[in-house]
């Protein structure tokens, strides 16, 4: 074999293995970058599940101040003097909410604090909702109604509504009172943006929860809760 000839192939197997270098360095990056993607976005919701463990905290400290003080006839007004972020921008830290009450749903691991209606954090880009037509869990015969976002971002509060059961049992925490549900219906509606409830039992207290259909972009989950 000649010299030239000899050249050639060699160089010719530089030239791959330089494109398998290539193509390795490449297919590297983009594992890493994924893994960083999902690193990422599950470090938010593990962000947002602690700062809600701290924020429920608080509530019950101050709910247990809170009684302290009513027994010792102290009165105190609480303001909350946050502002939400203006449009474009980011928060810039995390809110401390006034949460009124809270909501456990022990099959799923589920608890979370909820504001009043009329506050601007009663929304679903920051907390589960209660719906300005619903009534307080303490009114006789009314029907207490939140929703919230399900799916897999940060604020997926609902995302695991769909694992419960007809017999499994909700707890609504509200005015020192705890309320126990235990869920009788599941049904699935089209997404249309107004929801018609079909509550099984309009003599008694209710709970309601209102969420998209897992696997479904056309559908709308909704878990009546009877009082226990």
């Amino acid at each position: 074999m000649s010299t030239q000839k000899f050249k050639k192939i060699k160089n010719i197997k530089n030239i791959k293995k330089l494109k398998r270098s290539q193509i390795l360095l490449i297919g590297s990056l983009l594992v890493f970058f994924g893994i960083v993607v999902i690193s990422y976005d599950k470090f938010k919701v593990l962000k947002e599940v602690l700062y809600e463990d701290v924020r429920l905290s608080m509530f019950m400290t101050d709910n247990k101040k809170s009684n302290k003080k009513k027994k010792k006839q102290v009165k105190e007004v609480v303001a909350n003097t946050e502002q939400l972020p203006g449009e474009g921008q980011q928060v810039k830290q995390t809110p401390k909410y006034n949460y009124i009450g809270y909501l456990e749903i022990p099959k799923i691991s589920f608890k979370r604090g909820f504001v009043e209606v009329g506050s601007k954090y009663n929304d679903i880009r920051y907390n589960i909702t209660v719906s300005e037509v619903s009534n307080m869990p303490d009114v006789d015969g009314g029907n207490f109604i939140i929703y919230a976002h399900s799916g897999d971002a940060y604020i997926s509060f609902f995302a695991y509504l769909y694992k419960l059961e007809v017999g499994d049992y909700a707890y609504v925490y509200y005015n020192n009172q705890k309320y126990t549900y235990q869920l009788v219906k599941v049904q699935n509606v089209p997404k249309t943006g107004t929801v018609t409830l079909e509550r099984p039992n309009t003599s008694t207290k209710e709970l309601t929860l209102i969420t998209c259909t897992k696997g479904s972009d056309t559908e709308q989950t909704i878990y009546y809760f009877d009082i226990r």
